[in-house]
């Protein structure tokens, strides 16, 4: 564990250590690893799903995955939430090392692991992937990656927190694709109620 942990460490450093010397990158990082980016731009994205396309068969295609996203981010704010209450207590970068690390974002006060950030995003590219693949998920799991690596680059993250974060997040995907398979046809019959509403 010591030498998973040594190595966990020395990417981070060589990652932050990259922090600070091209204001424009360090910009475009603060941009994608604020606590605020996944949190904006996932519900955005979620309703422009839900009611961004024209065609029926498209928009009912695109509901499902929303409903997916939406259930895995559920389930991985419960896996997380009993993560860091009674899982290890890491510290983030900045207070575990306050001399070395390139902290270009303020100080988090919450335990470096896992990943909130990282759990939620790939919780929402999966579960969009798994009901509609194509360049909009491909392009959803692009801004998620960058992501994760801005966490690293702007010094509020270990590599480690950031993978336990995308295994919670796909993890979860899987386990919502499952659940909405169990329950149909109810997932169905909600669309079809709410459309009759004029909600979808």
């Amino acid at each position: 564990m010591d030498a998973i942990i040594s190595a966990d460490e020395t990417l981070f450093f060589w990652i932050n250590g990259l922090a600070g010397k091209m204001p424009i990158l360090d910009w475009l990082m603060r941009l994608f690893g604020d606590d605020y980016f996944v949190f904006t731009i996932v519900p955005l994205l979620l309703l422009f799903l839900w009611v961004g396309f024209r065609s029926a068969a498209q928009r009912e295609i695109n509901q499902r995955a929303v409903l997916c996203a939406v259930i895995a981010i559920g389930l991985t704010g419960l896996i997380i939430h009993f993560i860091t209450e009674y899982g290890p207590d890491r510290l983030r970068p900045s207070d575990a090392y306050p001399d070395l690390v390139n902290l270009i974002a303020y100080a988090r006060t919450d335990p470096s692991f896992p990943s909130e950030s990282a759990a939620v995003s790939f919780a929402f590219a999966t579960g969009v992937w798994l009901m509609k693949r194509g360049r909009l998920a491909a392009a959803m799991f692009f801004v998620a990656v960058l992501l994760c690596f801005a966490r690293v680059y702007i010094g509020v993250h270990y590599p480690l927190d950031i993978v336990a974060g995308v295994a919670i997040g796909i993890l979860a995907s899987l386990a919502a694709f499952g659940i909405l398979r169990i329950i149909e046809p109810l997932p169905t019959w909600f669309l079809k109620l709410i459309r009759i509403h004029y909600m979808a």
